[in-house]
């Protein structure tokens, strides 16, 4: 047996169990579901009154934010582009020059601080080398 079948018989045994139990008369039972179908029907339509309004209104709100947005972004992409145009190619190569001068200074004058580091560092081993000759020159004698 298919589920298809099954479910046809289980409809048709409930319904037959509903008309058996039922506790009003047919005419009642459809005056009831028809006045409880007029309710709902009243219910959404007062419900959908207001709906499309606040949509509307969402939608009129939410395209405004959107041109803002947009115009606001366009603005600051031709403030950009107009202090790149601004910009003089002459003077901007100067001052790159002029930050390699400085660090060209700035690492030479580390290199002089290393190499006097290093000669005083090269001194002192050269004088315990040499006093370790001597030391080792009265040993032997």
């Amino acid at each position: 047996m298919g589920r298809v079948s099954a479910f046809l018989i289980g409809g048709a045994l409930g319904a037959a169990a509903a008309l058996a139990f039922a506790p009003y008369t047919g005419e009642k039972t459809r005056a009831l579901v028809a006045e409880k179908a007029n309710a709902i029907a009243g219910e959404a339509k007062d419900f959908g009154a207001g709906f499309p309004g606040s949509a509307q209104d969402a939608y009129q709100a939410a395209r405004e934010k959107g041109e803002a947005f947009i115009n606001d972004a366009q603005g600051k992409v031709k403030e950009v582009a107009g202090k790149a145009n601004d910009t003089d190619p002459d003077e901007l190569r100067e001052k790159i020059e002029a930050a390699r001068q400085r660090i060209a200074a700035q690492v030479m004058e580390n290199a002089e601080k290393a190499k006097e580091a290093a000669g005083d560092v090269v001194e002192s081993a050269a004088d315990a080398v040499e006093d370790a000759t001597e030391e080792a020159k009265h040993a032997v004698k």
